[in-house]
C-alpha cells in the first residue's frame, strides 16, 4: 500500500487517525498526471491513496475509505447524527472554497516572479528521478498552472478578498468558544479545515512550513491573519490532534481528561 499525498494536505491524516500504515511519497506538478493515468485514476489532481489495484482519489474518499479499512476499531470521523448536515456543509465550503483561494492566492504571490520560492514545495518528496523530469518540465507545468487557477493582475486580490470571507464565517463559528467546528467531537470537518490552513496558520508541529522563504505579501497575509480566531484554533487541533489516534482523541475538549 502506496498513499501518494501532497506536501500541503498532511494535517492529521485519517490514516494516522485510524493506525493504517503507508509510504508517503510525493510527485512532481506536471508529471503527476501521466504517474496517476500509469495507476488508472480517473482524475488529475492530488491527494490519492493506492491501496494495490484499488485507487481512491479526493481528500473525502480517502476519509471514507480509511473509515471503512478501521472497521470501527478506532473512532470515527464521521459526525454523529445531529452533526451530519452541519460538518458536511464545512467539508463541502472548505473543499470548493477555501481550499480553491488557499491555492490560487499562494501561485498568484509566487508563480509569476518568484516560482523558485514554491517549487521545493512542489518537489518534497519526490525521487531523484521524478524531480530531474519534473525540473525539465516545470516552466510549461508553471504556465498550465497559471492557466487552471487564472492567474492575471487583480487575481491575488480577489483570492484574498475571498478568503477573508471564508475565514470570518469561520471565526463567526467558532465565537461560542467551541473546541471543535461541529459537535463534541474532531471530525473530518476539523481535519480538512485545519490541513487548508496550516500554511498561514504555521503550527510548529508542522516543520515544513517554518523552513519556507515567501514572498512579502504572502507574509503580510501570515502576519494579519496570525491574531484570528480560526487561526488560533487551528494551532490548536494540530497540538491537541497531530498524529493522534481516536483513542486519544474521543474526549470533547482536551481539558476533560
Amino acid at each position: 500500500m502506496a498513499p501518494i499525498k501532497p506536501v500541503l494536505v498532511v494535517f492529521g491524516r485519517a490514516l494516522d487517525w485510524h493506525g493504517i500504515s503507508y509510504t508517503e511519497i510525493g510527485w512532481p506538478p506536471g508529471l503527476h498526471r501521466a504517474l496517476l493515468r500509469q495507476h488508472g485514476a480517473k482524475g488529475s489532481s492530488l491527494p490519492v491513496v493506492l491501496d494495490g489495484d484499488l485507487v481512491v482519489e479526493g481528500s473525502g474518499a480517502i476519509i471514507d475509505w480509511a473509515e471503512s479499512k478501521a472497521q470501527g476499531r478506532t473512532r470515527s470521523l464521521n459526525p454523529q447524527t445531529g452533526d451530519l448536515a452541519e460538518t458536511r456543509e464545512i467539508e463541502r465550503r472548505a473543499d470548493e472554497v477555501v481550499g480553491f483561494h488557499v491555492r490560487r492566492l499562494a501561485y498568484a504571490e509566487t508563480l509569476p516572479y518568484y516560482s523558485h520560492l514554491v517549487r521545493p514545495t512542489l518537489f518534497l518528496r519526490c525521487t531523484a528521478w521524478h524531480r530531474l523530469i519534473g525540473g525539465v518540465m516545470w516552466p510549461v507545468t508553471r504556465r498550465i498552472m497559471m492557466r487552471m487557477y487564472d492567474i492575471r493582475p487583480g487575481a491575488a486580490s480577489e483570492s484574498r478578498a475571498a478568503l477573508e470571507s471564508e475565514l470570518d464565517w469561520l471565526d463567526a463559528k467558532l465565537s461560542d468558544s467551541r473546541f471543535y467546528l461541529a459537535g463534541e467531537y474532531f471530525s473530518r470537518a476539523d481535519l480538512t479545515v485545519a490541513s487548508l490552513l496550516a500554511g498561514f496558520a504555521s503550527p510548529k508541529e508542522m516543520s515544513v512550513y517554518h523552513g519556507m522563504t515567501r514572498p512579502d505579501a504572502l507574509a503580510v497575509d501570515i502576519e494579519r491573519w496570525r491574531s484570528r480566531p480560526v487561526m488560533q484554533w487551528v494551532i490548536d487541533q494540530y497540538r491537541t490532534h497531530r498524529n493522534a489516534r481516536a483513542t486519544e482523541g474521543c474526549r470533547s475538549r482536551p481539558h476533560d481528561t
